[in-house]
């Protein structure tokens, strides 16, 4: 039989197997008492370094010591001590080490931090109580006699059996109800309904029979443990109806223990055991009860840790592979098929579904995948609501994930997708019954998910974009080559169209499309939308030429604005005349102030820089000096402010910066702040006074 410390020292192995922490027993006085177990090398090497010494002085204060707690031995690095029990008394403590806050930086070769336990604030309690639940233990292994089935208990083969993923449990199990012993079948019992338990797993007589069986908390002996969580001992139950969860087998067990065991999750699983034979437990036979029940609890600890790490893998590689798929295809109606597998899959939700806006022709699409129970108008109207037709983010969300429950009742985790502030859509992921752990790792994948979408959204319709403004550029330039008249005048139309758009902070793509069929005046209708047969470049040209032919266009048309901004400016140009673009039918009285404002103001402007001297190369060297001085400017708006000056257009500045062009909007907007002027010709002006000034 093996003696108390040899016995003890297994059971520190064991553990520090499963935890990667480091345990010894010392005396109240600080003097150790077995060998150190475990392979933490951090903590081999603060015990080398004098940390014994420093925890013999804190045992001074053992008369305050009567629970778990945790010390501090450097920064970040913490060691547990738990009081070992003997009777009423405290007899020894039992160390475990070391645990690193996260973040926390420690001197220790670099392959060891990998194997270093973590602690953060939601796992603290944790710790604590595993490491009373082993004094517990200890404090067994110390008895006296300890009893023969407990010394015979290989812990050798569990330990082996955690080391190698294998089911520990089941080898626990198995070692217990081994033949000869009082112990006939070992089981475990998980909630699997607000108030319903189930077997799941059980080992020994009668084991088939048993497993699946179902009880509801506080029915019976096991429902009874499930709602005191305390362990009990029920002899001679041979006829004791509170059994009846057995009655399916010829005959009952004569003795049952019980008790509860804390999973990963948070859960509560219900422990069980007997005999059909013996009807009353010996002192041996409880022995090995209680440390059945610790070594339970902690092998589904580390179950629950193993499962969670892979989880957290699997998510993990699936993110890599979203993002591989997400960057070898240009096609957005392929994203957001991904997204919706992705989220579905690994969330096993019952539903996901994507609102979301198509930006060429401003109209919005609802994809689905999976069973949504309810109206699907519904959604939409609430979805609109939320978020003013697609145009801005949920408010009080952040653009975050948050928990919701949808108008059919159907309970999910909805994501904005988005870039920057711009929403792009959102993915809506059903949820049927989750734990409070599982909601929070459904919630942080699908933000990481939700980022990507949103990127990966805007980068597509940026490469769909790069593509029609190629387009857009060659059949400009024939029209150079046909007659340069009629392209200069284009160019003109659709500068100006750029910067009146601009003023009116219309929408990028409505903008676009406007500046496009400027660009492209020349040819037909019918032409251009053979060409661009998705965008709004040929709705906007068939308004605006009507508009020139003084047709009567309804205000309600939802391209009469873009059509009057064409026309305002393709007339004028034609003979730089305002007048004709005055004596248009008024669309729109924002809309004809903005450009009167910009001809009038640019006019003057272009009479001013045509006084100029010297060669273009020489202008842009001058105009980046002269902006330079303007100090209270960032290097960001300095150059973005001395592209403005040269007359480049929003989309020109984002492509010669390599950013997008809402940020060159956003500068704009910092820039005419600091400036302290309205517009554009506010800003030029101020350029050039520096440019005279220096």
């Amino acid at each position: 039989m093996a003696s108390a410390t040899e016995l003890l020292e297994k059971v520190q192995q064991t553990f520090a197997a499963q935890y990667g922490l480091t345990f010894f027993l010392t005396d109240r006085n600080g003097t150790m008492l077995t060998s150190v177990e475990g392979g933490s090398n951090l903590c081999s090497m603060m015990l080398a370094e004098g940390t014994l010494e420093e925890m013999r002085n804190i045992l001074r204060y053992d008369g305050r010591i009567n629970r778990p707690f945790m010390y501090e031995i450097s920064s970040g690095i913490h060691i547990m001590a738990a009081p070992v029990m003997n009777g009423a008394d405290i007899s020894h403590y039992l160390w475990a080490g070391v645990l690193v806050e996260e973040e926390a930086e420690f001197d220790a070769p670099a392959d060891d931090h990998e194997t270093v336990p973590v602690l953060h604030e939601n796992n603290r309690r944790e710790w604590l109580e595993l490491a009373d639940r082993i004094a517990e233990m200890t404090g067994l292994c110390l008895q006296e006699s300890p009893a023969a089935p407990l010394a015979d208990l290989s812990l050798d083969r569990f330990r082996k059996s955690v080391q190698q993923h294998e089911a520990a449990t089941a080898e626990l199990f198995s070692q217990v109800t081994e033949d000869g012993g009082e112990i006939e079948f070992m089981g475990i019992a998980e909630q699997t309904g607000e108030d319903t338990y189930t077997v799941t797993r059980i080992i020994g007589r009668a084991a088939e029979k048993l497993k699946g069986k179902q009880f509801i908390i506080g029915e019976g002996f096991l429902g009874r443990a499930a709602l005191t969580e305390e362990p009990a001992y029920w002899e001679d139950i041979g006829r004791d109806r509170r059994s009846r969860i057995f009655s399916s087998l010829e005959q009952r067990p004569q003795l049952l223990f019980t008790d509860t065991a804390q999973m990963h999750d948070g859960g509560i699983a219900v422990l069980f055991g007997g005999s059909f034979a013996k009807k009353r437990a010996s002192a041996s036979t409880r022995t090995l009860m209680q440390m059945t029940s610790i070594l339970t609890e902690s092998s589904l600890m580390v179950e629950g840790l193993r499962e969670e790490n892979a989880q957290q893998l699997s998510r993990l590689t699936s993110l890599v592979e979203i993002c591989r798929l997400m960057s070898s295809t240009p096609d957005p109606r392929r994203m957001i098929l991904i997204l919706l597998d992705i989220s579905i899959n690994l969330v096993e939700g019952p539903f996901s579904l994507i609102l979301i806006k198509d930006s060429k022709n401003g109209k919005g699409k609802l994809i689905t995948r999976g069973k949504y129970d309810g109206e699907v108008s519904q959604y939409i109207r609430s979805m609109m609501e939320q978020t003013r037709q697609l145009s801005q983010l949920p408010e009080d969300t952040d653009g975050e994930p948050y928990l919701l429950t949808l108008p059919n009742g159907q309970r999910a985790i909805e994501c904005p997708l988005s870039y920057g502030d711009e929403l792009q859509g959102i993915l809506s992921v059903g949820i049927e019954d989750a734990s409070k752990l599982d909601l929070q790792e459904h919630i942080a994948f699908l933000q990481t998910l939700s980022i990507i979408g949103g990127v990966s959204l805007q980068l597509a319709g940026q490469r769909e974009t790069c593509i029609e403004e190629e387009k857009t550029e060659a059949l400009h330039l024939a029209v150079q080559e046909m007659d340069e008249a009629v392209y200069e005048r284009s160019k003109e139309a659709a500068e100006l169209a750029a910067v009146t758009t601009t003023r009116l902070e219309f929408p990028e793509a409505s903008a676009r499309a406007v500046v496009r069929a400027c660009q492209l005046s020349h040819y037909s209708v019918e032409f251009i939308r053979r060409i661009f047969p998705e965008g709004d470049t040929a709705a906007v040209m068939e308004t605006g030429n009507a508009i020139l032919q003084h047709h009567d266009i309804p205000h309600t048309d939802s391209m009469s604005v873009a059509g009057y901004i064409y026309a305002l400016c393709t007339s004028y140009t034609k003979n730089e005349r305002l007048e004709d673009a005055e004596a248009l039918p008024q669309m729109d009285g924002e809309a004809l102030d903005a450009f009167c404002s910009l001809v009038r103001t640019a006019h003057v402007s272009e009479v001013e820089f045509s006084l100029e001297s010297g060669t273009e190369t020489e202008d842009v060297q001058d105009i980046a000096e002269a902006v330079k001085h303007m100090d209270h400017l960032s290097p960001r708006e300095q150059e973005v402010l001395a592209l403005l000056a040269q007359g480049r257009n929003n989309q020109d500045i984002a492509e010669i910066l390599y950013i997008s062009a809402h940020t060159v909007k956003n500068h704009i907007t910092k820039i005419f702040h600091k400036l302290d002027v309205s517009d554009r010709a506010g800003a030029i002006s101020k350029v050039y006074r520096h440019l005279h000034k220096y």
